[in-house]
């Protein structure tokens, strides 16, 4: 079919040449003008080409690149590949959904048990144990993040996180209650301040006894940490002793603990003056005995004890500062020979000025002091010192005089005819070589006091021979001796006056000082507890 002329659109020099052209305008062209076509063809598809690769590339770039981003995008919020809980994927999961399935196998852990034919369900919440299951799944989600970048996106870079439930709490009441066991409670070892408040006092520890919770706590964690994949098993209940939380050992090595802060005692100090210490009721106050704590930031923990600023803060407050005063007031004390206070007679204090808010600090210097081993708490302020008028009490008994002499501030105040011991010379007071039934020279104390007591003994002496005695209400009885030597009323079935002692011309006891019944109440409420006794010969 050939195109008439009168169909071909008009060209003009502006327009596009191009033109149709029919089968036989091929042919009459032949095979060099289809060459020509057909090359011409070649290069305008070359070209298309060219043009259509670099929009193809980066499609493909913008591609790679978004879907890069979105995966990027995506595991900022949710775990990285590769990371297992509890040995449990949980890849790309969020923290939230995390935390619902350890939710849901805590509430699913409610555990079959049984003891001799009782039948019950406890659950953690029964066993007084807790999980934190956001803590959990957020460190789920946190897993690989310290990683490479390459370690933290690859799967083939595992990383389980296997946090522990903690059991160490476990509480036995309600399973016992459900089981209908009979228990019996364990009582915790505990120390209590003395009187005196130099020391303390230990109250042992008591094992209960009761249903044994562990395994079914355990039970409870697995399905837990199963992540829905286990079922509940049964636990047949056993009973078992229950040890207490603070056990004897943990309260002795407590005590060694407070009474070494006892015998160096914390000691708060104005311009270098002592104005009060820390004793044991204070260091009680202001301590605990719990060897699972760890210390928070206002606390030190020192072996099994944990102090805390506040407590200490609070002691001194009302047992240091309360009792302070602006105007000091002079004291008088009665010592002995060895300068011991035996008796405050008179009370006395410093007058003591603190700085303003200069001992707000107390509890928290306390703590730093334990922490160095100081025994000393600054403070500022200023201090006016009492006067202390001071009297000596002493003690001699001469043994070749017969006498006893009471002394104060080296003046004689009293004195008393005495018998001693039957091993003494009478003449010389010296011990005969074998030693029975000897009132012994030397300084001594007076340790032991007892306004009356009953005295019995047996001796084997040196030559084979037995003394005994028994005799009833002994007044008066002032020990110096820890081989048990005493100043007392003469024992004498009747009054036995200091003149009558006078008169008997020879030594009586089996080792201690007799004086007589109209004297002994005086020299008894004289010579303090701690008095120092001089015998001599």
């Amino acid at each position: 079919m050939t195109r008439r002329d009168d169909q071909k659109p008009p060209f003009t020099d502006e327009q596009p040449t191009q033109q149709w052209a029919s089968m036989d305008d091929f042919a009459e062209a032949g095979p060099d003008h289809v060459d020509s076509g057909t090359e011409s063809l070649h290069i305008a598809m070359k070209q298309k080409k060219r043009h259509i690769w670099p929009l193809v590339v980066t499609v493909i770039v913008a591609c790679v690149a978004a879907i890069g981003a979105g995966f990027f995008w995506y595991f900022q919020s949710h775990a990285l590949p590769g990371v297992t809980l509890w040995g449990h994927s949980v890849t790309g999961k969020s923290q939230a959904q995390i935390q619902d399935e350890i939710e849901e196998g805590v509430a699913q852990a409610t555990i079959p048990v049984s003891y001799d034919g009782e039948h019950a369900e406890v659950s953690l919440k029964d066993l007084g144990l807790t999980v934190n299951a956001k803590q959990i799944a957020q460190d789920a989600v946190n897993a690989k993040r310290s990683n490479t970048v390459w370690e933290r996106y690859s799967p083939w870079e595992p990383e389980n996180v296997d946090p522990t439930i903690d059991i160490s709490g476990v509480d036995p009441t309600v399973l016992n209650e459900k089981l209908n066991i009979q228990t019996v409670q364990p009582v915790n070892a505990s120390l209590q301040a003395s009187e005196d408040g130099k020391g303390f006092t230990v109250t042992n520890a008591v094992q209960g006894t009761g249903a044994n919770p562990v395994d079914v706590a355990h039970e409870a964690v697995s399905v837990v940490e199963s992540l829905g994949t286990r079922k509940p098993q049964t636990v047949n209940v056993k009973l078992s002793q229950i040890e207490p939380a603070i056990s004897d050992a943990v309260i002795t090595t407590a005590q060694s603990t407070l009474q070494k802060l006892v015998d160096k005692p914390l000691t708060v100090k104005v311009g270098g003056h002592s104005i009060g210490s820390f004793n044991a009721q204070n260091l009680m106050d202001a301590a605990k005995v719990d060897p699972a704590a760890t210390a928070k930031d206002d606390q030190v923990k020192v072996g099994n004890v944990v102090f805390s600023a506040d407590k200490f803060q609070q002691a001194y407050e009302k047992s240091i500062k309360d009792t302070l005063s602006d105007t000091k007031k002079d004291q008088s004390e009665i010592v002995n020979n060895d300068g011991d206070v035996l008796e405050i007679t008179d009370k006395g204090h410093d007058g003591v000025k603190i700085a303003d808010g200069a001992d707000t600090h107390v509890g928290a210097d306390a703590l730093k002091a334990i922490q160095s081993g100081s025994d000393t708490i600054n403070v500022d302020g200023t201090v006016d010192p009492m006067n202390v008028t001071k009297t000596k009490r002493h003690v001699v008994v001469d043994l070749s005089d017969h006498k006893v002499y009471a002394y104060e501030n080296g003046k004689l105040v009293n004195q008393f005819w005495m018998s001693a011991g039957q091993g003494n010379d009478y003449q010389t007071g010296v011990c005969q070589p074998s030693g029975d039934l000897c009132t012994e020279p030397g300084d001594y104390k007076i340790w032991l006091k007892y306004d009356s007591q009953n005295m019995s003994g047996n001796l084997t002496l040196s030559d084979g021979s037995n003394e005994s005695w028994d005799v009833k209400d002994v007044g008066f009885v002032n020990y110096f001796s820890k081989s048990g030597c005493a100043i007392h009323r003469i024992a004498s079935k009747t009054p036995f006056n200091n003149d009558d002692i006078r008169a008997l011309g020879e030594n009586t006891s089996h080792g201690c000082v007799g004086i007589g019944w109209d004297v002994a109440q005086w020299f008894y409420n004289w010579a303090l507890m701690g008095t120092t006794v001089h015998v001599q010969v």
